[in-house]
């Protein structure tokens, strides 16, 4: 046996492997190809446990959020009715009807809710990118300043233009108008526990 044969035994000698007729195994015959199809079967094996882990792993979370284990409460759903369009916790509704700003929040206040009130930049920004623009929103001016419908005061978050008493959404501004003006609207309210 040549000197590749060789191997280190646990004392630090250098010994040779037995040969089957001195009881060791015999070498595993050389299968053209062998190496190759134990990769396979290895990675195969390897890819169907990660994928039954996968499945079992979905399956504990559905039965967590769908009432299957009494022990683990359900995340809250938020959800909007149907006809309205959700987007960080607000549920809007975009109507297809028109009337004066007064008529729009009637309808709005029917459905639970009120004329928008936009208090951040991306609410403003969705709106617009939703192509309702020139509909109504829930800011009007009182006296010298501008008021939500919720009593709450403008901040000057947002560009208005001109001195009208009633304000509507234009693209990616607002604009103030007469009141009995007839436009599309915007109503808003939280989204609720579904």
């Amino acid at each position: 046996m040549g000197e590749r044969n060789r191997f280190c035994c646990s004392n630090g000698n250098v010994g040779m492997p037995l040969s089957p007729q001195e009881g060791g195994a015999p070498p595993h015959p050389k299968v053209p190809g062998a190496t190759g199809r134990r990769t396979r079967v290895l990675v195969v094996s390897v890819l169907v446990a990660l994928v039954l882990a996968l499945a079992v792993a979905v399956a504990v979370l559905s039965a967590r959020t769908c009432g299957g284990d009494p022990a683990v409460p359900a995340a809250p759903v938020l959800a909007c009715p149907d006809g309205w369009v959700g987007y960080h916790n607000v549920c809007y509704y975009l109507s297809r009807d028109q009337g004066s700003w007064e008529w729009s929040q009637e309808q709005c206040s029917s459905r639970g809710a009120s004329l928008a009130v936009l208090r951040r930049e991306w609410e403003m920004w969705f709106l617009s990118h939703l192509n309702y623009i020139n509909s109504w929103i829930g800011l009007r001016r009182r006296g010298e300043h501008l008021e939500w419908v919720d009593g709450s005061r403008f901040n000057q978050t947002f560009v208005v233009q001109g001195q009208a008493e009633c304000v509507y959404l234009l693209d990616h501004i607002l604009g103030s108008t007469d009141c009995s003006q007839h436009r599309p609207y915007f109503c808003s309210k939280p989204q609720e526990l579904g």
